[in-house]
């Protein structure tokens, strides 16, 4: 009666989670002209209540982005249908194949699944294009299911074009010159600022990077850190490049900013801006004692648009001569991987940057031989303290902005940060769609990052990234707690219809975790090569955690191996390192970060993991397919309690060629539904010091766990 009864209230309080969720994500990251008629609106059955939404800002003057929660009837869908005026438009499948970078990788990862064993995709957004400025359109969803038919049409959604824009700069115009040396910052930063200068929303001023114009000398524009205000849009047009410089004098470490509120080494924990920012002008670097370029602050900026089909490089590390031929045939970028030593000799913004600021702390030098001679016999090596500081905060990532509220990133090419790609910390509704994210295999590229953020939308893009796919964080220790005034969880975010290759983990969750990252639901998306799949990391004295974190609907591949396979008659090679498809640890390193410790330990909980498929083609290579560690109260942490993972469900999952699992303390945990195929499936289970764990319809099968 006791485990009944349990299942029963675990159960139905994570369907009311699930509903509660996805209606609130749906109800708070969209865009002002669309309102919800409920917090649950999206994914009731209803169809008085079932409508599409306008994300923010994802709508121009020709243009409207439409996307749609799943209805509660989602396992037979395949398809949905479009309505503008009443009228068939199209089916999210096929404009997605001409709008979202992802959906080819998809629609290959599926034609290679010819016995059907893959979690389904179905795209749950659509991009309405060839309308005109400053009009209402009325449009409609219906559910196409297997069998053909279709379900009624969804609540009607009146939305409106944005009007032509107020105004539009061309940086040629100012004297900028694409030829791919000219450094540019300058006359692109007047462009931006006398455009902006007046304007009242996103579509007041437009910043355009050309492509085509015969006066500008070429469509590669070089650049150092550029600086955006409120109320504009960034357009780089197909065929344009922003290029960064490789001049780390171009990025002035005064103009940069910290990440955290307190000193995180003891160095120094300033950072150079990036190629593109978002940064208040009264909060960016002082001295190393003023400790200034820290904000906490949300609502600094408003209304921000970086669009176009153009691409960012930030000119970080060199290339490797032997990019990759993926699995759509497709060139994909391979950047030498680098390090602490490496960035010496692989980097290009990372090295200049790197000896600019040891010529900070040491001028007794006069080439990189003679510094690399100084820090090897002076300092410790590479692995020192004052190379592994300046390592960790000197580089410039592509782009960091900070205190956004409205802010709306599609459509571009994102290669080679020196640092970071794209962060968006201490913002409110922030969309990243449709876009490829190439930064293979640079040290410490995450694809994108939301740090202290709410109401995040990502969908639509293809990330192959050197480190994360999409992370998020929340900060470290005491500084961090949840019942600061000046403190923020990472909150309320939804995941979509993105293509996740290589990096270090797919959809990640720290090591960053003091504030909670919490209401997180990831669905429809496909993971293929990554080293983790969804990954939970953090350690006691970070604090905060992970909760109420929905991740289903998924298909992953090839997690946390070193197999290889054959597609389309090209062999596909897993270049990353092993890992976990399912990974919630608290030994994961903390870094060199300097923080106080948390009062209460970090812990993950409230989880639902339904509906995925996971094949990992050889059981040669690969780590656990489930590992779950907390802490048992001794060691090094010894001043927390022990600490249990708990409240989490594992239901109707699909897995062969599959290692072992490795499960410790795990408290009030479901396994329902769990299919395990291929070798090794006798010795499966492997759970200790864990209470409350039950297994329904679970192949193989284990006994209850109890107290």
């Amino acid at each position: 009666m006791k485990q009944k009864q349990w299942i029963k209230k675990t159960a139905a309080s994570l369907v009311a989670a699930s509903l509660f969720l996805s209606g609130y994500v749906s109800a708070h990251s969209v865009s002002e002209q669309t309102v919800s008629a409920h917090p649950k609106a999206a994914i009731f059955p209803k169809h008085l209540f079932w409508k599409p939404e306008v994300p923010t800002l994802a709508y121009d003057d020709t243009s409207i982005v439409l996307s749609w929660h799943q209805p509660l009837h989602r396992r037979k869908i395949v398809d949905y249908k479009i309505y503008q005026n009443g009228h068939l438009i199209g089916l999210s499948s096929g404009n997605n194949l001409r709008h979202a970078p992802a959906a080819q990788y998809i629609q290959a990862f599926f034609a290679e699944d010819t016995d059907g064993f893959h979690q389904r995709t179905t795209y749950l957004n659509y991009k309405v294009t060839g309308l005109s400025p400053d009009t209402v359109y009325r449009f409609a969803i219906s559910a196409v299911y297997a069998d053909g038919s279709e379900s009624l049409h969804s609540a009607p959604l009146f939305a409106k074009t944005a009007p032509a824009y107020s105004r539009v700069v061309n940086i040629a115009d100012y004297g900028a010159v694409g030829d791919g040396v000219t450094v540019n910052t300058s006359q692109i930063q007047q462009a931006i600022d006398s455009c902006a200068d007046g304007s009242q929303s996103a579509y007041g001023c437009k910043v355009v990077i050309p492509a085509d114009r015969a006066d500008s000398g070429g469509a590669v524009f070089v650049s150092g850190a550029l600086f955006l205000h409120s109320n504009m849009t960034l357009e780089i047009e197909t065929g344009a490049t922003l290029q960064g410089s490789t001049n780390a004098q171009d990025y002035p470490l005064e103009q940069g900013y910290q990440l955290y509120s307190f000193k995180t080494n003891p160095t120094d924990s300033r950072r150079p801006p990036s190629l593109l920012n978002a940064l208040a002008e009264e909060h960016r670097n002082g001295s190393v004692d003023e400790q200034i370029g820290y904000d906490h602050r949300r609502n600094v900026f408003h209304n921000i648009r970086i669009v176009g089909g153009g691409t960012i490089d930030g000119s970080g590390w060199q290339r490797s001569g032997q990019d990759t031929i993926d699995e759509i045939g497709n060139k994909l970028a391979y950047y030498q991987p680098g390090g602490r030593e490496e960035v010496f000799h692989l980097g290009r913004l990372a090295s200049q940057q790197m000896m600019a600021a040891w010529r900070e702390q040491n001028a007794q030098w006069q080439t990189k031989a003679d510094l690399l001679k100084l820090i090897e016999k002076s300092y410790g090596g590479y692995n020192g303290q004052l190379n592994k500081d300046l390592y960790a905060n000197r580089r410039s990532s592509l782009a960091t902005f900070r205190g956004v509220t409205n802010f709306y990133f599609a459509g571009l090419t994102l290669r080679n940060p020196a640092y970071h790609t794209i962060m968006f910390l201490e913002g409110k509704n922030s969309v990243f769609a449709y876009n490829t994210v190439q930064t293979f295999d640079v040290n410490n590229a995450d694809g994108v990052e939301f740090g202290n953020s709410e109401n995040s939308l990502i969908f639509g893009n293809f990330i192959d990234s050197g480190d994360d796919s999409i992370n998020f964080a929340a900060g470290q220790g005491a500084d961090y707690d949840e019942n600061r005034e000046d403190v923020n969880p990472t909150e309320n975010i939804w995941i979509f219809n993105n293509y996740m290759r290589e990096g270090h983990g797919a959809v990640v969750m720290g090591s960053h975790t003091g504030a909670w990252i919490q209401d997180l639901l990831a669905e429809q998306n496909v993971m293929f090569l990554n080293d983790n799949g969804l990954r939970m990391k953090s350690t006691t004295a970070t604090g905060g955690g992970a909760r109420r974190i929905i991740f289903r609907d998924n298909a992953m591949k090839n997690i946390g191996t070193r197999n290889a396979t054959v597609i389309h008659g090209t062999k596909i090679e897993n270049r990353g390192g092993t890992g976990y498809p399912f990974v919630m640890t608290l030994a994961y390193s903390a870094g060199d970060n300097v923080f106080t410790d948390a009062e209460k330990p970090a812990q993950f909980k409230d989880i639902l993991i339904d509906h995925i498929t996971l094949d990992n083609l050889s059981v040669k290579t690969g780590k656990s397919v489930i590992r779950i560690d907390g802490y048992d109260g001794v060691g090094v942490s010894a001043s927390y309690p022990e600490v249990f993972h708990e409240n989490i469900v594992f239901s109707n999952l699909k897995m062969k060629n599959v290692m072992a699992t490795s499960i410790d303390h795990l408290r009030h945990a479901l396994f329902w539904n769990v299919s395990v195929f291929g070798e090794n499936t006798d010795s499966f289970w492997h759970i200790k010091n864990s209470k409350q764990v039950y297994f329904i319809g679970v192949t193989p099968s284990h006994d209850p766990i109890y107290e």
